[in-house]
């Protein structure tokens, strides 16, 4: 008895507050329906309170089950906090569009890199190292362009101009993956990269060169200085966009 009156009283007061909402689609005034809003509103308190009186004295309503929305706190910082994923995700497009506007040649730089699973920091201190960002350096070895490929290696990585700043970057980076692969460390693939790869295999390991060491940590220092530089300031970029500074 009291459900079906509780359930009138909901219907009620779904039409009087359909009414003029129903007046309102047709664009007319509540002026000229002649309903007002404390009407509906006490008409709808007298409804619920009548229903309310019809339950029985000796029936109890059913408790309510709160149910909490987060059971624990380790659920609760996985919804209110990004994911890791994310926040990497958001470093990733960012440290991307860096490249583009503040590394010379950034945006091959940064694509090369990526396509070869290899750190686009890494490429982009070797390329700075090896030419300085000159396209068209030729050294006293006959190396050539931006990441110092010499003819012998051009010819076999297919390079038709290794002065144009996409094929040779492209070349380098798919070079250093193979140096990479090959010995399984980056500070000797740094080392056959500059000292070749025979070198390597003869001194079973970094050679002992005095250009080739100089160039390894020339290399990892500028490397850890571009990686600081993006953090920095996507660190900046965040704190600015949060209103923290």
């Amino acid at each position: 008895m009291w459900r079906r009156s509780l359930r009138f009283a909901s219907r009620g007061a779904a039409l009087l507050v359909g009414i003029p909402l129903a007046f309102a689609a047709f664009d007319l005034s509540s002026e000229s329906i002649d309903i007002h809003l404390d009407t509906l509103r006490n008409a709808n308190l007298r409804l619920v309170k009548a229903a309310q009186l019809s339950i029985a004295p000796n029936t109890k309503p059913e408790p309510q089950r709160e149910i909490p929305i987060f059971t624990t706190p380790a659920v609760k910082k996985q919804f209110l906090e990004p994911p890791a994923a994310q926040r990497s995700l958001a470093l990733d497009v960012f440290k991307e569009e860096y490249y583009r506007l503040h590394v010379p040649y950034g945006e091959i730089i940064y694509r090369e890199a990526r396509k070869n699973d290899l750190s686009p920091e890494l490429v982009a201190a070797m390329v700075h190292t090896e030419s300085d960002f000159r396209a068209s350096l030729v050294s006293h070895k006959s190396a050539q362009g931006l990441m110092q490929i010499v003819p012998d290696t051009a010819r076999l990585l297919g390079i038709a101009n290794p002065f144009d700043p996409q094929e040779n970057i492209a070349a380098g980076t798919r070079y250093f993956r193979y140096l990479l692969d090959r010995f399984d460390n980056e500070t000797i693939a740094l080392a056959a990269y500059n000292a070749g790869e025979g070198n390597v295999e003869r001194f079973g390991g970094i050679p002992p060169f005095e250009e080739t060491r100089a160039y390894i940590d020339r290399v990892n220092n500028r490397t850890s200085r571009y990686r600081q530089r993006v953090n920095n300031t996507y660190l900046a970029t965040v704190r600015m966009s949060s209103g923290g500074l």
